[in-house]
C-alpha cells in the first residue's frame, strides 16, 4: 500500500482569497534586490579609490627613499672634500709650508735643485678625487 494523500481543493471564495493572500505574502518575503548591483558597484569604487591612493603613496615613498640614499652618498663625499679643504687651509696658514710650496712651484734659490716626490707633486696639498 502506498501512502498517497489526495488533497482536493475547494473552489470557493474563501479558498481563493486565502490562496491570493499566501501568494502576496510570499512575494513580500522575498527581499528586493533591485539596488544590489548598484550597491556592489559603489562598494567596489569605495575600495578601489583608497587602494589607488595607497599605491601612489608607496611609489612616492620609494622614490624619496632612493633620493635619500643618493643624497646621503653625496653628503659623505662632500664631507670628505670639506675635511680635505680644511686640512689644506691649515697647511696654508703655516709659513714654513707656504715657503716650501712656493719654492716647489714657482722659484728656487740659486744653485738649489728641486726634486719632485709623487706625494708632494701638488706642493703638499691634497688632491680631491
Amino acid at each position: 500500500m502506498t501512502n498517497q494523500k489526495k488533497i482536493v481543493r475547494l473552489n470557493n471564495e474563501f479558498t481563493t482569497q486565502q490562496l491570493n493572500q499566501m501568494q502576496t505574502s510570499s512575494q513580500k518575503s522575498v527581499p528586493k534586490r533591485r539596488y544590489l548591483g548598484l550597491i556592489l558597484v559603489a562598494v567596489i569604487l569605495v575600495m578601489i579609490l583608497p587602494t589607488i591612493n595607497l599605491v601612489k603613496s608607496y611609489q612616492t615613498l620609494q622614490s624619496r627613499q632612493d633620493l635619500k640614499t643618493e643624497y646621503e652618498k653625496k653628503s659623505v663625499a662632500l664631507d670628505k672634500q670639506l675635511a680635505i679643504e680644511k686640512a689644506d687651509i691649515v697647511k696654508l696658514k703655516d709659513p714654513i709650508f707656504i715657503e716650501k710650496y712656493a719654492r716647489l712651484r714657482y722659484y728656487s734659490k740659486d744653485g738649489e735643485k728641486v726634486f719632485l716626490i709623487p706625494e708632494l707633486s701638488n706642493g703638499g696639498l691634497t688632491k680631491i678625487k
